[in-house]
């Protein structure tokens, strides 16, 4: 019988945990013993109000069960992946895909997660699944859509385990694409949450977004991403969720910095992730080494990491001169 494994318990991976259990039993890995058997005791997600792991779920930190599965579904943190691919490395079965989870880009190789996956477990099936997914409507059972990208094998197998009557499945052969929107969504997000924060309204807020989507496009482009992935489900269908739901981790940081929030000190208490406020330095980097501008990312980069007051983001953002509308 088909065995997945989804590796780390937070909010997306426990729900996704119990999306995958209907169609095979599954076992959920987390790394902190003492955390890991709280979560096994109750079945209950302190992200997850009113939710309840299935009993399909097995949930452990005993990494040797990770030998009987064929998928793994990889929900660990970009900036933790590497470490944690190591440390899982001698535990995967040879030839069992691995599928990530996970939008970000990793600070200092500036990589893409499948990327960073592949390096550190070497050759066999890689995918990413995205698109607009909450992880508090999918704990819910509340329909949604994803897009699955990447190696044929992981997709099918992708498909297979996670496409049922509240959740549909798209699949892609632009895996760049599909990572780069992922990961990008969540910077743009971020700058949405400060307007909402400082009260800039809806007309400006939709500049934002726009002209964010323009910049995830940019660089997937120049990334060898099909400008087509940007309108579907990992581009606009997950910005305009991200950016709009009171549930985005992103948009909600956004928020707090533009209220007042210290940056530094809001990412360190924060019990949840948000990706953007990693991804949103690497990806400027990364734009710098391919010769085109993030505006929007490089401000929201400024804010968190050079201490700059949102109000003069903003005003640079405004400041910026007239040009051509370029998609």
């Amino acid at each position: 019988m088909p065995l997945t494994a989804v590796i780390g318990t937070g909010a997306w991976g426990a729900a996704v945990a119990a999306l995958a259990s209907r169609s095979s039993p599954v076992v959920l890995l987390g790394r902190d013993p003492t955390k890991v058997g709280a979560l096994a005791a109750t079945r209950q997600h302190d992200a997850l109000p009113g939710f309840s792991l299935p009993t399909a779920v097995t949930i452990t930190h005993d990494t040797r069960l990770l030998a009987a599965a064929d998928l793994v579904l990889w929900a660990v943190p970009t900036q933790h992946t590497r470490e944690q691919a190591r440390r899982l490395r001698a535990e995967l079965p040879s030839g069992c895909g691995v599928v990530s989870l996970s939008k970000g880009l990793e600070q200092g190789s500036l990589k893409r997660v499948s990327e960073v996956l592949r390096e550190e477990l070497g050759v066999r099936p890689y995918a990413c699944v995205s698109g607009p997914s909450m992880a508090g409507e999918v704990a819910a059972g509340k329909p949604l859509g994803l897009v699955v990208a990447g190696d044929d094998a992981a997709c099918r197998e992708v498909v297979a385990r996670l496409h049922t009557g509240r959740c549909r499945l798209y699949t892609s052969s632009d895996l760049i694409g599909v990572e780069v929107a992922g990961a990008l969504k969540n910077v743009i997000a971020i700058a949405a949450g400060i307007c909402d924060g400082i009260g800039m309204g809806d007309n400006a807020k939709a500049v934002i977004v726009t002209r964010g989507l323009a910049e995830m496009r940019r660089l997937g482009r120049a990334l060898g991403a099909n400008d087509g992935t940007f309108a579907g489900l990992a581009g606009i269908g997950d910005l305009l969720t991200s950016s709009y739901s009171q549930l985005g981790r992103n948009r909600t940081l956004g928020m707090a910095i533009a209220r007042g929030g210290d940056p530094q000190r809001l990412l360190a208490e924060n019990r949840s992730v948000s990706e953007g406020a990693w991804t949103c330095r690497a990806a400027v980097e990364l734009a710098a080494h391919n010769s085109i501008e993030l505006p929007i990312a490089s401000q929201v980069a400024n804010v968190i990491w050079a201490a700059t007051p949102v109000p003069s983001a903003m005003e640079t953002l405004l400041s910026r001169a007239p040009k051509e509308e370029d998609a």
